[in-house]
């Protein structure tokens, strides 16, 4: 069901610290994640520093004024993000090609995604995937985040185990301070272990570089097609899915036509597709972000505040980055996505018991598979659906007392049926995770 505002937002008036928090936690964790990803790319192609700088900027001033656009006007946390399996396509597609080419191909690819958001049966697919197996989709993408929270424990355990005390503990106390307690504690035990790395940071603005777009056939075949193709499969398909999960049901059309534009304005200074977050939507979707679900836009809101102003100075904030060690950004990533996850699996595998359409969804997504070079995440809830269509024959062949006794068995009531009663906004203070909460990367 899509939300319909009944009134004037007042930012200001809606925020909430947790907003700001959640907001802030969702880009320090996108900065510290996959933007350092550009390296990578400019290692491979000989990109400039200057044109590498540019290319931050544009992703943050742009993704930034969309996702805040796009929050205000639909009272939402829709959360804007730069394409991460596109930019790992980079990597191998770029070299060799003249940057101006390249950017042609960006510009086309632009294009293409707004071209999404006018047909209407890609817009009405995206919408009718059910609940659960959007639930399912989440937990799959955010389990591995969880995965590295263990993994940095056995690395630096006194860092860690700390961290994963705070959480915890505060959590018990109130739990809209957990994460703010996991941050302070990170960022204070890394000091007090001699554990931050002394890096030189300069303090300057970023220079966007113009780049007059070139367009040949190569470049549109290699690089643009399969760049429209992954936004598509490995950040809208999944993005909306993890909004629906959090009890939001924004119309595809808008948002895809809105990134379109995005990517186009970034496109000039060479960036590549700008898409809506996925991962980092659970930051400022889910309970944490604020106590009422109608106002958790304000932390994508400041998240598009804060992620405009990181971009002004990209280098600046990039080498900020690198002051952390690894270990407390992963420890900061899987607790910050705790409570979600759990609410995703608790939403995937309770609703419909004894389907295995959802814990299919789950086991290929976490396989990683990439055939023909589309993501995990789209061939995941692909087989989710065709189980479930399988499941959903099968209860229609029954006879109708077997029906009676397979749609209905005796337990509580379901979470899905309890949100439809209950609105995407139903409003306790404190709702239930995940109906009101962008890879083994981040966006």
């Amino acid at each position: 069901m899509t939300a319909t505002p009944t009134e004037t937002p007042n930012f200001w008036r809606d925020s909430h610290p947790n907003a700001f928090l959640s907001g802030l936690i969702a880009i320090i964790i996108g900065w510290a994640g996959p933007n350092v990803l550009i390296y990578s790319v400019q290692q491979a192609s000989g990109l400039s520093d200057a044109h590498a700088m540019s290319w931050l900027w544009a992703h943050a001033i742009f993704t930034g004024l969309a996702g805040t656009y796009l929050s205000l006007r639909t009272r939402m946390p829709i959360l804007s993000t730069w394409s991460t399996p596109g930019i790992a396509l980079l990597v191998t597609a770029m070299p060799g090609l003249p940057f101006s080419q390249v950017v042609g191909a960006f510009v086309l690819s632009a294009v293409l995604v707004f071209l999404l958001g006018t047909f209407t049966p890609l817009t009405r697919l995206v919408q009718a995937i059910p609940l659960h197996l959007a639930a399912a989709l989440n937990a799959a993408i955010l389990l591995p985040f969880g995965f590295k929270t263990m993994t940095a424990l056995t690395q630096q355990p006194a860092l860690v185990g700390l961290m994963v005390a705070a959480y915890f503990v505060v959590r018990q106390i109130d739990s809209r301070w957990a994460v703010a307690g996991v941050l302070g504690v990170g960022v204070a035990a890394s000091a007090a272990l001699g554990l931050w790395r002394p890096v030189h940071v300069p303090v300057a603005l970023t220079v966007p570089q113009f780049v007059r777009p070139e367009f040949s056939l190569q470049a549109s075949l290699n690089i643009a097609l399969p760049l429209t193709l992954l936004a598509f499969t490995g950040q809208f398909v999944p993005g909306f899915g993890v909004l629906k999960v959090n009890g939001y049901e924004p119309a595809p059309a808008p948002i895809l036509k809105t990134c379109g534009v995005a990517s186009l304005g970034a496109a000039f200074v060479g960036c590549h597709n700008l898409t809506l977050g996925a991962l980092l939507a659970n930051i400022v979707s889910g309970p944490d972000a604020h106590p009422d679900a109608g106002k958790r836009y304000t932390a994508a809101v400041w998240a598009g505040i804060i992620n405009i102003i990181f971009g002004l100075f990209a280098g600046t904030f990039l080498h900020l980055m690198g002051i952390l060690p690894a270990q407390a950004l992963a420890a900061l990533a899987g607790l910050a996505l705790l409570a979600a996850t759990g609410g995703s699996l608790q939403t995937a595998l309770q609703t419909h018991p004894g389907s295995l359409a959802a814990p299919t969804v789950i086991l290929v997504t976490l396989s990683g598979i990439t055939p023909f070079g589309i993501g995990a995440a789209f061939w995941g809830i692909l087989a989710g659906l065709a189980v479930h269509t399988v499941e959903r024959w099968k209860v229609k062949k029954k006879p109708a007392s077997q029906v009676e006794i397979t749609r209905h068995p005796p337990q509580a009531d379901s979470t899905e049926h309890l949100a439809a009663k209950a609105g995407p906004h139903a409003g306790s203070a404190e709702p239930s995770p995940p109906l009101a909460s962008p890879i083994s990367t981040l966006e």
